[in-house]
């Protein structure tokens, strides 16, 4: 058989191939071949034409004639004989303690990291109506939650490309960032000030909360294929379960114990909880550190892939739409305590997380059949029920249909997974790419919408009883309905896109 000492390789060909060790965790295609070669992949006998085409990865082989062919094909006999004997050193695909402990994992951080950001809400109600806080300004407390699921919608790709550039500190990074979160939290049972939440719960929180999360992303298409759908739909649905319960159990512990207590009682549970699924959250393949040059900071030829239409089509219905969704989910909760109790509102933020899990999963089984026609059904949905059956609300029951209604139609997150597909085909390390790039832009939405609704709230009229946009929030209302308006022509846009793309590869064709 040959060995390595046998390949003379250029020095070109050593950093591409270390390289393409990186995307060992990440393509399926390399799933089942020996870690020892980290791996090697198939390589083409003569360059490709054009190497820096979308999605593709760099060409391996050296630029250099019978060379090139001879050590090409050496490589791939040498990745063939050894990639069988190493297989079986591997855990299992689809099956098995590892993936699904794996995936267990992945659920129960999305549980309480996803969970515990979309509850916060319960908190905001609460800082709202107790010392020292209610001194200070909406706009200021609800700084602390839309920071927080800013930086946790923003932060995941720069973690991915911290992760496959310094793969041998992936671990410790993950536990320092649990060490961080849980101390972070136990820190501001101690803080006096705005100021302090916002860094403590808001900053600190949602990038260690980003650097946690991020391998679930990096690591799932590793360990699922055939079965891929059931894991990604196990370990999403944390979010909902989440959203479910944790509103009752925070504001059961900010009603009898108070706030310091509250951080100090979650700071101890999440301690134990984040221990617990790093154990288990580890990629198919072993992480090792890569010999020759790292790889470079940005890969997939400097995000090109953002220029594709279809990927620009659904980033602008992405922000659009997220500008629209934050408000609602942050301050309808606020609205709901004018008309009842602040019990009532904790069950409206329960039932309205408990509609968003629901119209996640209809969303990502109808963009199945029709992605366009998805994305215009919820826009055009979110503004009548926005202008009509909030605007109108004057019970507590039209405000809780509202909610439920609003939270099945506004997953436009769920959307996002039949775009990349669309933009990136079979390449799961850019669909994951591409993916992130979208919650960027729903991170930035998450802070610039809540401020701007924040500036639309006539707080001097929050005691108004008037027929249409009670409690001064009828410019905030009105500001919603126009968003989800604007967001319905994202489907005609990416039916616009999809073709330009498709006009665009028969050109390449011809």
């Amino acid at each position: 058989m040959t060995t390595r000492d046998e390949i003379e390789l250029t020095e070109p060909t050593r950093a591409a191939l270390s390289r393409s060790s990186s995307f060992a965790s990440l393509d399926d295609k390399f799933s089942s071949r020996p870690s020892s070669l980290a791996p090697l992949p198939d390589l083409p006998s003569t360059p490709p034409p054009d190497t820096r085409s979308f999605g593709r990865r760099d060409s391996l082989a050296p630029h250099g004639g019978a060379e090139a062919e001879e050590t090409g094909r050496r490589l791939r006999r040498l990745s063939m004989d050894e990639g069988e004997q190493g297989a079986a050193e591997l855990p299992p695909v689809d099956k098995g303690k590892g993936a699904w402990g794996f995936a267990m994992a992945g659920f129960v951080l999305e549980t309480f990291i996803w969970g515990f950001s979309y509850t916060f809400s319960t908190i905001l109600i609460y800082l709202q109506s107790h010392e020292p806080w209610s001194s200070s300004s909406l706009a200021a407390l609800s700084g602390i939650g839309t920071i927080l699921l800013a930086l946790m919608f923003m932060l995941p790709i720069a973690c991915i490309t911290l992760f496959r550039r310094y793969p041998e500190y992936v671990k410790f990074m993950l536990w320092g960032s649990a060490a961080v979160n849980c101390l972070s939290m136990l820190a501001a049972s101690w803080a006096s000030k705005v100021w302090q939440l916002i860094l403590l719960q808001g900053v600190l929180c949602g990038v260690s909360g980003a650097i946690l999360y991020a391998p679930v992303l990096l690591w799932l298409n590793g360990w699922f294929l055939e079965r891929r759908g059931l894991a990604s739909g196990l370990v999403f649905s944390g979010t909902g379960f989440g959203g479910l319960v944790f509103p009752f159990v925070i504001s059961g512990l900010l009603d009898n114990y108070g706030f310091p207590t509250m951080c100090r009682a979650w700071a101890a549970i999440t301690a134990g909880v984040y221990a617990l699924a790093l154990v288990f959250l580890k990629p198919r393949i072993p992480l090792t550190k890569p010999r020759g040059p790292r790889t470079p900071w940005l890969t997939i030829h400097d995000f090109r892939f953002v220029r594709e239409p279809v990927v620009l089509a659904m980033t602008a219905t992405t922000f659009i739409s997220s500008l629209g969704y934050m408000p609602v989910s942050l301050y309808l909760p606020v609205y709901t305590t004018s008309l009842a109790s602040p019990g009532k509102a904790t069950i409206l933020v329960s039932m309205f997380n408990l509609a968003g899990s629901i119209g996640s999963s209809l969303t990502g089984y109808a963009t199945d059949y029709s992605l366009t026609v998805s994305v215009a059904v919820m826009g055009l949905a979110g503004a009548v029920l926005a202008l009509t059956a909030w605007g109108l609300a004057s019970s507590l029951g039209a405000v809780f249909a509202f909610a439920m209604l609003f939270g099945m139609f506004s997953q436009i997150c769920s959307c996002w997974g039949a775009a990349a597909r669309d933009a990136a085909g079979a390449n799961p390390h850019l669909s994951t790419m591409i993916f992130c790039v979208f919650g960027i832009f729903r991170g930035i939405a998450s802070i610039v919408g809540p401020y701007i609704s924040t500036s639309l709230y006539e707080e001097h009229l929050s005691d108004e009883s008037s027929t249409y946009g009670r409690f001064g929030f009828r410019k905030v209302i009105v500001f919603v309905g126009c968003m989800s308006f604007l967001s319905a022509f994202g489907g005609p846009g990416l039916k616009w896109a999809k073709h330009v793309t498709q006009r665009r590869k028969e050109g390449m064709k011809g």
